[in-house]
């Protein structure tokens, strides 16, 4: 009988153990492009707003750009007010969900689908996309969001430009 009540509170902890919640959630990235287009030509580019753009909140917003920013001029392309290549659009949105942490125990949080869209400045065409999810919890720290964000956009950005 012992060995039956140990074994029952070794599953208990173990059942804790895993529905615990964990602040770095990945998510896969999906994307896609133009295989006609010769992204190497392509050297500037242009911050270009949409309605699905003011869905992300101010600061998020920020984020997102100062990070694409970063990766892409360590690519060598940059910004430019007139006659760029490519504009570049951010997408987002996001919605609650609830994460049952242990038994009678849960978290809200904020899922936030994040795209970035390229498209060519002379066509107007969608040259490239690439999408991922960001889980920010509603107790992370502004640096914590950072991290996040900085995360999916470097995530979104490995394949930006496309291998040929």
């Amino acid at each position: 009988m012992r060995s039956l009540s140990a074994f029952i509170a070794v599953c208990f902890v173990a059942l804790a153990i895993s529905c615990a919640p964990s602040k770095t959630v990945y998510h896969d990235v999906n994307f896609d492009y133009d295989v006609k287009i010769d992204f190497s030509q392509l050297k500037t580019y242009q911050w270009v707003s949409m309605p699905a753009t003011l869905r992300i909140e101010d600061f998020n917003r920020s984020r997102i750009r100062e990070y694409v920013d970063s990766e892409l001029g360590a690519r060598g392309l940059r910004v430019a007010e007139g006659s760029p290549d490519i504009f570049i659009v951010m997408f987002g949105g996001g919605y609650r969900a609830v994460d049952m942490t242990t038994l009678m125990d849960y978290e809200v949080y904020t899922v936030g689908r994040l795209k970035l869209a390229i498209y060519d400045a002379t066509s107007n065409d969608e040259i490239w996309w690439g999408e991922t999810k960001a889980d920010l919890f509603h107790d992370m720290t502004p640096s914590e969001k950072d991290t996040v964000t900085k995360t999916a956009v470097t995530r979104i950005l490995e394949y930006y430009p496309p291998k040929p």
